[in-house]
C-alpha cells in the first residue's frame, strides 16, 4: 500500500464514512433491441429522472433474487435467473451514501411489461439513452449498452 494520502472526493465528503448501498438494475431488451427505462415517480429521491428497473438488495438476498422480485412487483413480469446475465456495474458516491449497482441484461421474460407502481415506462433505442436525464450512477452504464446492442 502506498504511503500517499488518498485525495478527498470533490464534495469534501469522507468516502469511507459513507454507507454502502447495494442496488441492482437490469436492462430489459425487447425484440427490437430497445431498452426499458422507468421514470422515478414524484415524492421519491431523484424524482423525474429515468433509470433502469431494479431495486435495493435486501439482507440475505442475492442480486438475481432482487431483480426477479422487483421485476415482478414493479412490472408484472416473471424472469428466470438463467435469463439474467451480468454486464457491468456502477460505483458512485452520492452525498449521503455510496451506491454499488450491478447491471444485468435480460432478453427473455414471461408476461407483458406494465407499470404497477405508477412510474412512466419507455422503450428506448441504445443510441437515444442519453436523451433521457438519468441519476449520476446510471449514466456511465450507457456506453456498455451501446457497445453491446449497437448504435
Amino acid at each position: 500500500m502506498s504511503g500517499r494520502a488518498r485525495p478527498a472526493p470533490p464534495n469534501g465528503t469522507n468516502v469511507s464514512s459513507l454507507k454502502l448501498t447495494l442496488v441492482v438494475a437490469v436492462a430489459l431488451v425487447d425484440t427490437d433491441n430497445r431498452i426499458l427505462l422507468a421514470q422515478r415517480p414524484e415524492g421519491k429521491q431523484l424524482a423525474g429522472l429515468w433509470e433502469f428497473p431494479g431495486g435495493k438488495v435486501e439482507p440475505g438476498e442475492r442480486p438475481e433474487e432482487t431483480l426477479i422480485r422487483e421485476l415482478h412487483e414493479e412490472l408484472g413480469i416473471t424472469v428466470k435467473e438463467a435469463c439474467l446475465a451480468p454486464l457491468t456495474f456502477a460505483s458512485h458516491a452520492y452525498e449521503s451514501f455510496h451506491l454499488l449497482m450491478p447491471l444485468y441484461i435480460c432478453r427473455r421474460w414471461e408476461g407483458f411489461v406494465q407499470s404497477l407502481e405508477g412510474q412512466a415506462l419507455k422503450w428506448v433505442k441504445p443510441q437515444e439513452l442519453r436523451a433521457y436525464p438519468m441519476p449520476p450512477a446510471d449514466e456511465p452504464l450507457i456506453p456498455f449498452l451501446v457497445d453491446l446492442l449497437g448504435a
